[in-house]
């Protein structure tokens, strides 16, 4: 089993964030706001957009039926990545510059 899926790519572009809103079952992410969701929804030419995009791409989680934890990543793609499932290739190959060290992650 893979520690990476690919969730969009990166020809979406500004509306990567209002994709993610409105093409993925929310009811089963953590840590989000359902507002949150709502002004991703708007688009990019909403106010808080991009704000609201950041706060969600690193905090939102997913707990699948075996306890794992999946948080999101975005370099031009956006992924969905365990960390206790990724190999070290693919730590290497897909995060190379991805510290998970430094990662910060805020509950609401």
């Amino acid at each position: 089993m893979s520690g990476v899926e690919l969730l969009f790519l990166d020809n979406r572009g500004v509306y990567i964030p209002q994709n993610f809103a409105e093409e993925l079952r929310t009811d089963w992410l953590h840590n989000v706001e359902q507002e949150d969701l709502d002004i991703l929804a708007q688009g990019p030419d909403y106010e808080w957009y991009w704000e609201t995009w950041d706060r969600v791409l690193n905090n939102a989680y997913y707990e699948d039926d075996n306890g794992n934890i999946w948080r999101f990543w975005q370099d031009g793609d956006v992924w969905m990545y365990c960390e206790e499932l990724m190999t070290e290739e693919e730590k290497h190959n897909l995060f190379g510059s991805f510290n998970f060290e430094e990662e910060e992650i805020y509950e609401y």
